[in-house]
């Protein structure tokens, strides 16, 4: 017998946000990019976690943005770029300015400043 739309609906489970996403940069620079997603639906963004690895009283700070066009400045997630600085607990943001990602934007970490030669950067950005 088959089954209608709600039922296969239900074996699916509810809809719900895209799955946390993982930036990782070995030895990040200042200015690096690097594009994380094409939002395919609307997303909020509830939530950044950052850690390094490495280095000698290491710190970067970055900033995520958001557009239509990676080439464009675009819109800053937060009011200030995220500083981590922290090797073993790494840092959370959670005070976000403008955690709305439209469908169809590109999400995009830039770094801004880097001191004491951390090997690499992982940022997670988690939705809700």
């Amino acid at each position: 017998m088959p089954l209608s739309w709600r039922q296969l609906a239900s074996l699916l489970g509810p809809a719900g946000p895209m799955a946390p996403q993982l930036a990782w940069l070995a030895s990040p620079q200042t200015n690096d990019r690097r594009i994380l997603l094409r939002a395919p639906q609307a997303l909020t963004i509830s939530r950044v976690d950052a850690v390094l690895t490495g280095g000698s009283s290491p710190s970067v700070s970055f900033s995520l943005r958001h557009g239509a066009d990676v080439s464009a400045a675009g819109t800053a997630v937060t009011s200030t770029p995220m500083t981590v600085s922290s090797t073993t607990t790494g840092a959370t943001t959670t005070n976000l300015l403008n955690p709305q990602l439209p469908g169809d934007h590109w999400l995009w970490l830039e770094i801004t400043s880097v001191s004491g030669s951390p090997a690499a950067l992982s940022v997670v950005v988690v939705f809700s």
